[in-house]
């Protein structure tokens, strides 16, 4: 048998003391596996598993001292976050091997590799002696052979723990005790869809938040993610589900303090080239607010008509001289939608009081128009010429041959034609209260159009079309409002 020294013991209850702190505590745990990048220094690393070890022993209390259940975790990127919720989840099942894990991302991709660095990481053997691996705090801990699929697998003893999904993915017959929501928004472009954020809250709201495991208690919920607006989903279970969630956010920049985050990870000067790089243009300084401030995007900063941004009334203005203007703007491909919003012109006041808004063949298009311009009693219809425009406005003109159609106004750019505009809509166009449902769905698509965006824009192109027209041939807004 080997006798070791009195430094070699020494060493090896030095080791032995380390282990049993890796196992106990998770901070020491993330330190024990990986110390060159869990450092002292970085402190929002050490708060961060803190956090997390608290929440998951349910001593993370709220103000009237039952345990949290829910946390939302708001950090910079490339700062450490994803890294160590893979080793919270080695850590997790280390010490509870009944746990059961499912994990969701933006895509099927980024959850297997989560699942994959979680995975591989209990797995782990050592090449060298003095390899530190998870199976030295966890022995007892292993994967299950021929149960460890890159997205779902289970441990030695039991028939599942972890599953890694990506949104819209199935989560059949696989309850949890642990919901991990990683990124579920991919990056900025779909951060300012409200399609993509819907469909994305459909399937977190219904398939994965069903997904509970029926062994009694609360599932714990952790959502790490960049907060974006009003319909990211985290907004939304903030919004809905007040004093629940426990939110944990770390901004990179403190200018009270001014102190950076981390330092380590990224000094001031860093900080401050990126900034003035990020904050040339519009759109970038909403994201980098977002990503490095924990920020959610403002409405009226991502919108080009923000809900607030629209004038309201509830009567028409009385003895006064007005003529009613309708502008069409043709559906001449498959996904598009006619529109044509009618208005009152008091002045250099324009009241939008109803519209034509939806897809329509050639035919109803000009049976549309013709209810439309008897029903409003339409004065003057203008109509877009674009590749098909110039066609419908020679039908109108022999349908309706007593009405005025101007059908000489053609746009270049369409969103350069928008963002001219829009400035003139907000200031001088006014809008019912209480719409009929057509003209409401056409005033939530120009609420839902976004400053990065040229989809679902007809509703926005032909109001901001009617302004300029407005404009340039009836000289109005010349003066104040």
């Amino acid at each position: 048998m080997q006798v070791l020294s009195e430094l070699e013991e020494l060493e090896y209850l030095l080791k032995l003391e380390d282990i049993d702190s890796a196992r106990d505590h998770f901070w020491n745990f993330c330190q024990y596996l990986e110390s060159d990048f869990y450092k002292s220094e970085r402190e929002h690393l050490g708060i961060l598993c803190d956090t997390l070890e608290k929440f998951y022993f349910n001593t993370l209390l709220k103000p009237d001292g039952t345990p949290f259940h829910k946390l939302m975790i708001r950090m910079p990127p490339q700062f450490g976050k994803s890294r160590t919720l893979v080793n919270f989840t080695k850590w997790v099942l280390g010490k509870n091997n009944e746990e059961r894990i499912i994990t969701a991302s933006y895509s099927d991709g980024q959850a297997s590799d989560f699942s994959r660095y979680s995975r591989d990481g209990i797995s782990e053997v050592k090449n060298l002696e003095s390899q530190v691996v998870f199976s030295d705090v966890f022995p007892e801990t292993k994967i299950k052979q021929g149960n460890a699929s890159s997205q779902k697998w289970a441990l030695e003893g039991q028939h599942f723990n972890y599953l890694g999904v990506g949104v819209g993915g199935g989560v059949t017959g696989k309850g949890a005790t642990i919901r991990i929501m990683d990124d579920l928004i991919k990056d900025a472009e779909t951060a300012l869809s409200d399609n993509a954020l819907s469909k994305i809250w459909v399937w977190l709201s219904g398939t994965f938040s069903s997904r509970n495991a029926a062994l009694g208690g609360d599932v714990k919920e952790i959502f790490c993610a960049t907060i974006w607006g009003e319909q990211d989903p985290q907004m939304i279970l903030e919004t809905t589900e007040p004093g629940e969630w426990f939110i944990l956010a770390m901004p990179i920049y403190d200018p009270e303090t001014d102190q950076m985050l981390c330092s380590d990870m990224m000094n001031k000067d860093q900080y401050l080239k990126l900034k003035r790089r990020m904050e040339v243009d519009s759109r970038t300084k909403m994201i980098f607010q977002a990503n490095y401030h924990c920020v959610a995007l403002a409405d009226d900063e991502t919108k080009v008509f923000p809900v607030s941004s629209l004038k309201r009334y509830e009567d028409f203005p009385v003895d006064m001289e007005y003529f009613t203007i309708g502008f069409a703007d043709t559906a001449d491909e498959g996904s598009d939608n006619f529109s044509m919003p009618v208005a009152r012109v008091y002045g250099n006041r324009v009241y939008i009081f109803d519209a034509i808004f939806d897809q329509f063949n050639l035919t109803v298009q000009e049976g549309q128009v013709q209810s439309k311009v008897k029903e409003c009693h339409i004065n003057n219809l203008v109509i877009e010429t674009n590749s098909f425009g110039a066609y419908f406005s020679r039908r109108i003109r022999e349908l309706i041959p007593d009405i005025e159609v101007f059908g000489q106004f053609a746009k270049t750019n369409k969103m350069g034609r928008i963002l001219a505009n829009a400035g003139l809509v907000k200031l001088f166009f006014y809008f019912p209260e209480n719409p009929n449902p057509t003209l409401q769905r056409f005033m939530n698509q120009v609420c839902k159009l976004m400053k990065t965006s040229t989809k679902e824009d007809d509703a926005p192109d032909s109001l901001t079309g009617l302004a300029a027209y407005l404009e340039k041939y009836n000289g109005l807004f010349k003066g104040e409002e």
